[in-house]
């Protein structure tokens, strides 16, 4: 006996049409994941960079208060203002890298699920005049 997608080419042109919804459906919820991550990269950047701001408001010129403290799970541990603002710069220059990387991503994937989308859209104008 013949299968049905062979002896229908409707059939088969559905089955294909099927098949790259499929692929538009899982590229939509690879874009829905990169957004959540950089929803949450964007939230470390402001935070650094409040942490920045903050470490810059600190008045250099009194050197007996040079000290900043950062919590390290439940311990306050002394940290100089140097060390302190050279690793939230260089943490601010990590994140933004990655958002950078989030974004290029997110826009890869974005022009990956239209072209599915306009090519869907094209089987199914094909698929409506072959019946």
């Amino acid at each position: 006996m013949a299968d049905a997608a062979t002896s229908n080419p409707g059939g088969a042109m559905a089955a294909e049409i099927d098949q790259e919804v499929a692929t538009f459906r899982g590229i939509q919820e690879q874009v829905q994941k990169v957004r959540n991550d950089l929803q949450i990269v964007l939230g470390q950047l402001t935070e650094n960079e409040m942490v920045q701001q903050e470490l810059n408001l600190i008045d250099t010129s009194s050197s007996s208060s040079n000290n900043v403290y950062k919590m390290v799970g439940p311990v306050l541990m002394k940290n100089s203002l140097e060390d302190a603002k050279e690793t939230v710069s260089k943490r601010i220059e990590f994140i933004t890298a990655e958002k950078d990387r989030l974004e290029s991503k997110s826009k890869d994937l974005e022009t990956k699920a239209m072209e599915i989308s306009q090519k869907v859209q094209k089987m199914q104008a094909a698929l409506q005049q072959a019946t």
